[in-house]
């Protein structure tokens, strides 16, 4: 908690700094309902009470993304998730350099699809993830009809994912967002109890890794365009081993989580209109397993390549998508010397493999004063057998006043192995206000 009040206080000095440039400040009150009657824990319902930041031009030098909640009663469920914060120094009329955490287009399927390939996530809510930037210089050329950056840093940020507990070897269900893994084992024909024993790594460890990468465009602001680009860096997920320990009645298992390099590209070609764009976006990743002792248990992980379609159609005031995602390969598994047949890896790399996306999105100002967001999309996988519909609806009055309403509803076909199956009870509504000052 030191740490959040921290950022909070940094932030919010950062934003009295920036005044001028164009940082608007949001105080947000929100909650959150787990609506399926399947669903058996207790609360179901959790409120938060947080802060924003967020530039408003797109052509501030100082541009930061930062939002943090506090969730009262339940600290697991508090959060800092700063997705960008960054300062540009303009060097000449064409080049410039970004220094700090820094979002970008990279991939469009990784953007998508929130695959985490080459940018780490926030994956507080695992079904509403969000991008965050890489962290570290960005060497930027832009020219007529094309352009390049090269991105250096010798730090590294993985996945932010949802807050836990463990008391007495057992994960605390006090954060519905937080999947604990399998709590008994059978061993020896008994179902004996877990108790789990992480092996946290030194921060500096796990922050002290070097990564490095460039990306290369193509195209004008209509008409044919390309962009590639390649990159040196530690996986956003973290591999975990393990190996369990019979301690009379009950099971002991050393979690032990480690950094792997991996080397991915991206490539994504289109043609921009007026009207839209329609483009072809492929992204691999060929991950190096991490070497763990033979006594752990570890994860093997397999190249993967992700292919797909997105069309974008404009027709004031609505925006259509329609986008698909086919993976080659992508698999972990688990090696070891207590590794049964058709066992689940601890570690994970991608909730989609395969699925199709179709979204309709609406905005419209009324008289001046209150503007209306509204989006509608629906994802569904012939092969992961879950279908996800997501309705989002926002009203800004002219300021300072926000609301909105959130709907997310997942079904699942239980006799098919997906990392969707997890969350086929875990439907959402979310009710939210914000004022800005």
């Amino acid at each position: 908690m030191h740490l959040l009040k921290f950022t909070f206080f940094l932030c919010a000095l950062f934003s009295a700094m920036n005044v001028q440039a164009g940082v608007k400040t949001s105080v947000v009150a929100e909650g959150f309902s787990l609506i399926s009657t399947d669903y058996d824990l207790s609360p179901k319902t959790f409120a938060l009470l947080g802060l924003n930041l967020r530039s408003e031009n797109s052509t501030d030098k100082f541009k930061i993304d930062f939002a943090g909640r506090y969730a009262s009663g339940s600290n697991v469920l508090s959060y800092v998730n700063v997705r960008e914060i960054s300062y540009r120094f303009d060097i000449g009329e064409t080049t410039s350099l970004y220094a700090g955490r820094r979002l970008m287009n990279w991939s469009a399927i990784d953007n998508i699809w929130n695959l985490g390939v080459i940018q780490p996530q926030f994956k507080w809510n695992q079904l509403n993830a969000q991008n965050q930037g890489l962290t570290g210089l960005f060497w930027e050329q832009n020219e007529t009809g094309w352009g390049y950056t090269l991105f250096a840093s010798p730090l590294y940020i993985p996945d932010q994912g949802a807050g836990y507990e463990i008391k007495d070897g057992q994960f605390q269900s006090g954060n519905p967002f937080f999947r604990a893994p399998p709590q008994n084992i059978r061993f020896q024909g008994q179902l004996l109890p877990i108790d789990y024993d992480i092996h946290r790594p030194e921060a500096s460890e796990v922050v002290s890794q070097s990564m490095f990468g460039a990306q290369f465009r193509w195209g004008e602001e209509t008409g044919y365009f390309a962009r590639v680009a390649g990159i040196y860096k530690p996986s956003n997920q973290l591999a975990l081993g393990y190996k369990g320990i019979l301690v009379t009645t009950r099971v002991r298992v050393d979690v032990l989580p480690k950094t792997y390099y991996e080397t991915d590209y991206s490539l994504d070609a289109g043609y921009r209109g007026e009207w839209g764009y329609a483009q072809l976006a492929v992204v691999a990743t060929n991950p190096k397993s991490p070497e763990f002792d033979p006594a752990y248990n570890h994860p093997v992980f397999e190249s993967a390549v992700m292919a797909g379609p997105q069309f974008v159609y404009r027709w004031e005031p609505f925006q259509f998508l329609l986008a698909h995602i086919e993976t080659s390969g992508g698999a972990v598994k688990d090696e070891g010397p207590d590794v049964g047949p058709n066992q689940q890896s601890l570690s994970e790399r991608f909730l989609v493999k395969q699925a199709t996306l179709l979204k309709v999105a609406y905005s419209e100002v009324y008289k001046k004063f209150v503007r209306w967001d509204s989006s509608a999309h629906f994802k569904f996988s012939s092969k992961e057998k879950f279908r996800e519909i997501r309705v989002k609806n926002a009203l800004s009055f002219k300021q300072p006043w926000s609301v909105w309403l959130d709907v997310i509803l997942i079904d699942t076909d239980s006799s098919v192995d997906s990392n969707y199956e997890p969350y086929k009870n875990f439907d959402q509504a979310w009710l939210g206000v914000s004022y800005d000052f």
